[in-house]
C-alpha cells in the first residue's frame, strides 16, 4: 500500500507538468487563431441608452370634420354673396342673403291677420254688456214692427182682391144681359126688314160694348189684385228680419257657445303660426356659416334665383377637428390600436418638427383593391396645423415605444445551442467576455436589451455573418 502511494506522489506532478506543457504549446495557440479568425468576421459598436419607437409607416390626407351642405329654406333671388371658395368663415358669418320684399309684405299680412283673430276672439268670450243688450231688444221690437206693418199692407191687399173680383161676376151679368138685348135688337132687324145689317152703334150695339168693357176692366183690376198679394217678398224679409234680430238677443243672452270658442280659438292660434312661419321665412333668407371652416363650393351668384330641393348653395368644411385618412395593409391593421400615438408632415409645409396626434377609430372592414386588402385608419389631428385640406401628409403611428433604455445593433445578440442570448463586450486587454442579455423591442437594426454587467459605453461585437450563433467551439469568458 505504501509503495502504490509513493508511485502516485511521483506520477501526479509529472502528470501536471505534462498538462501544462501542452495547454502551453498547444491549446493557447489554437485559441488565439480562432479568437483571429473570429475577429475578421466581426466589428464593433457601443452601447447605447436611447428611446425606441416601433412605426408603421403610411401616407393619407388632411380631411376635416365632416363636410356640411348649406341650402336655403325659402325661394327667392340671391341679393348678396359675402364669400367665395376656399375662404374661412366662423360660426355666425353672413355667408349670402336673398331679396326680402315679398317675405316682408307676408309678415305685415300675418301681424294684420293676427291683430283681427285676437279682435275676434276677445269679442266672442266677453259677456253681453247691458248696452248691447238694450240695442239688441230695440232692434227686435223694431222687426217685430216692421212685420205688424207688413203683415197689415198684406191683410189690406186681400181685401182688395175680394172687392175687385167680386165685380167681375156683377160685369159678367152685365155683358150677359147686354148680349141678349143686342141678339133680341138683330132679331127682331132681320124679322120686320129683309135688308137689315145689324149696328153696334145702335142703342144695343153700344150698351153690348159697355157691358163688355166694364167686365174687361174688372178682370183686369181682379187680376192685378191678386198679383199683387202673391208678391209678399216683403212679408217674408219683415219675418227674417224679426228672427234674426231675435236670435242675436239670444246669443246675447246665453253667451257665445263652446263651439264658438273653440273655433275663435282655433283660428287664433292659427293667426299666431302663420306670424311664426312668416317670421322664421324672413329669418330663412339669411344664410349663415353654423360652424368655423373653410368653403368648399360655392354654388350661387347676386341675382340668381334659387327654390327648394336643388343643389346646395354652399359646402362647408367644418375645420373644428383636423384627421388624416390612411390606408393600413392587412398584414399591420392588427398592430393598430385606437389611442396609439401618431407624428405626421405634410408635404408643401416645411416644420421644424413633426405635427402630433392619435389614431382615433379603425375600420373592421377591408378594402379590396387589386388583390390588395387595406384598412381605413382615422388619425385626429392633436396639433395645430395649416388648414390646408387635401394635402397628403406622411404618417407614422408609435405602435410601441420604449424610453431610456439600453441597445444594441440586433447582429450583435449571439446565442447558444441552449437558446440563451449575450453578447460579446470587448475588453481593454484579453479577450472579449460574455455578458448575459434578455433582448427587448426590436427596431430596424437595433434591439432593446437587458442583463447583468452591461452598461452605457460598453464596446460589443456585432456579427458581419453567420457568428451570431455558436456550438461550443468559440471559447470566451464569461460573466
Amino acid at each position: 500500500m505504501k509503495r502504490w502511494l509513493r508511485t502516485l506522489l511521483i506520477l501526479f506532478p509529472i502528470a501536471c507538468l505534462i498538462l501544462i506543457g501542452a495547454t502551453v504549446f498547444v491549446i493557447l495557440p489554437q485559441l488565439r487563431e480562432a479568437r483571429a479568425a473570429n475577429a475578421q468576421g466581426t466589428s464593433t459598436a457601443i452601447v447605447e441608452r436611447r428611446n425606441l419607437d416601433d412605426l408603421l409607416i403610411a401616407s393619407g390626407a388632411l380631411r376635416p370634420e365632416r363636410f356640411i351642405n348649406l341650402a336655403f329654406e325659402v325661394s327667392g333671388t340671391v341679393r348678396e354673396v359675402n364669400f367665395r371658395v376656399g375662404d374661412s368663415v366662423r360660426a355666425g358669418d353672413v355667408l349670402a342673403a336673398l331679396d326680402t320684399t315679398q317675405l316682408e309684405l307676408q309678415l305685415e299680412q300675418a301681424r294684420q291677420a293676427l291683430i283681427i283673430q285676437e279682435a275676434n276672439y276677445a269679442n266672442v268670450i266677453k259677456p253681453a254688456s247691458e248696452r248691447e243688450i238694450a240695442q239688441a231688444r230695440a232692434a227686435l221690437a223694431q222687426a217685430e214692427a216692421n212685420l205688424a206693418s207688413a203683415q197689415a199692407a198684406f191683410d189690406n191687399q186681400q181685401n182688395v182682391i175680394t172687392q175687385s173680383c167680386a165685380n167681375v161676376a156683377a160685369a159678367e151679368d152685365n155683358v150677359k144681359l147686354a148680349q141678349d138685348a143686342y141678339d133680341r135688337y138683330v132679331a127682331e132687324g132681320y124679322q120686320f126688314d129683309a135688308e137689315f145689317r145689324p149696328d153696334m152703334n145702335s142703342p144695343a150695339g153700344k150698351a153690348l160694348k159697355q157691358a163688355r168693357d166694364q167686365r174687361d176692366a174688372a178682370v183686369a183690376n181682379c187680376n192685378a189684385a191678386r198679383r199683387a198679394q202673391s208678391s209678399d217678398a216683403s212679408l217674408r224679409a219683415a219675418e227674417a228680419q224679426v228672427a234674426q234680430a231675435k236670435a242675436a238677443l239670444d246669443a246675447l243672452l246665453a253667451g257665445a257657445t263652446k263651439e264658438q270658442r273653440d273655433i275663435a280659438a282655433a283660428q287664433l292660434e292659427q293667426a299666431r303660426l302663420n306670424l311664426a312661419q312668416a317670421e322664421r321665412n324672413l329669418s330663412k333668407a339669411v344664410l349663415k356659416a353654423p360652424v368655423d371652416g373653410i368653403l368648399s363650393a360655392v354654388n350661387v351668384s347676386v341675382g340668381q334665383a334659387v327654390g327648394l330641393g336643388g343643389q346646395p348653395a354652399f359646402t362647408l368644411a367644418d375645420t373644428s377637428a383636423l384627421y388624416v385618412e390612411i390606408s393600413v395593409d392587412e398584414a399591420d391593421v392588427e398592430r393598430v390600436k385606437v389611442g396609439q400615438q401618431a407624428r405626421f408632415t405634410l408635404i408643401g409645409v416645411n416644420a421644424e418638427q413633426p405635427f402630433k396626434g392619435t389614431v382615433e377609430r379603425k375600420n373592421t372592414v377591408g378594402d379590396a383593391s387589386q388583390g390588395v386588402v387595406t384598412y381605413g385608419v382615422r388619425i385626429k389631428v392633436t396639433d395645430r396645423v395649416p388648414q390646408l385640406l387635401g394635402m397628403t401628409a406622411d404618417v407614422e403611428i408609435v405602435l410601441a415605444t420604449r424610453k431610456d433604455v439600453l441597445t444594441v445593433p440586433t447582429r450583435a445578440i449571439r446565442r447558444d445551442p441552449n437558446g440563451r442570448q449575450y453578447v460579446l463586450v470587448q475588453r481593454t486587454e484579453g479577450a472579449p467576455v460574455e455578458v448575459e442579455v434578455k433582448s427587448g423591442l426590436s427596431v430596424g437594426e437595433l434591439t432593446e436589451v437587458s442583463g447583468e454587467g452591461l452598461r452605457e459605453g460598453q464596446v460589443v461585437l456585432v456579427s458581419n455573418g453567420n457568428s451570431a450563433s455558436r456550438s461550443g467551439g468559440f471559447f470566451s469568458g464569461r460573466r
